[in-house]
């Protein structure tokens, strides 16, 4: 068995792979939500085969990269390449705001933290923060796996996701967040 291509040289089986691992946390992906502009091969290059992708800009233009990996690295990248386009796919329809007990951290003071529930299935967590002249903001969508456990179990998982250091907000100050746990449906 070859260890950079397990599945063989037709990279069709490693997109289904990639596929496969983005349906775990986005159950509601279809391939059709995909990017148009990616495309993806598994060709010769200088002797050996690499995996290549192929980017087409809107002036028509191709961009090709030659992608010296292995196949788990390929398939992150395939993932990296569609995984805000199918998070767009599914809008937020509700939300659940969570203060924070601190708010700043290294001159960065946090704007929002709120979980949010999406209409097509499953929720996540957004996060958004700046100082003076800069600022950031972070989308987490959380597996639905993390659902089927019990709610201080799920907890710890979550916290483990998105650490409470970096974004401002505890444990203590997600328990003390009255309703939250109906609203993600413990």
């Amino acid at each position: 068995m070859n260890e950079k291509f397990p599945y063989g040289h037709d990279v069709n089986a490693y997109i289904d792979k990639a596929f496969e691992q983005m349906k775990e946390l986005y159950p509601w992906a279809k391939k059709e939500m995909l990017r148009k502009n990616w495309s993806y091969a598994i060709e010769e290059v200088d002797g050996d085969y690499q995996f290549v992708t192929y980017f087409k800009w809107n002036d028509g233009e191709i961009e090709r990269n030659v992608l010296n990996c292995n196949s788990e690295e390929f398939i992150k990248t395939f993932i990296g390449h569609h995984q805000y386009t199918i998070e767009d796919e599914n809008p937020v329809t509700a939300t659940f705001d969570v203060p924070s007990s601190c708010g700043v951290s290294g001159g960065w003071y946090l704007e929002t933290y709120r979980f949010q529930k999406h209409q097509l299935g499953g929720y996540s967590a957004f996060v958004q923060a700046g100082n003076r002249s800069a600022g950031g903001s972070r989308t987490f969508f959380i597996p639905p796996a993390y659902f089927k456990l019990p709610w201080e179990e799920f907890l710890d998982k979550y916290l483990e996701l998105v650490p409470p250091g970096p974004f401002y907000v505890s444990r203590a100050d997600i328990e003390r967040a009255e309703g939250l746990k109906e609203f993600l449906g413990f």
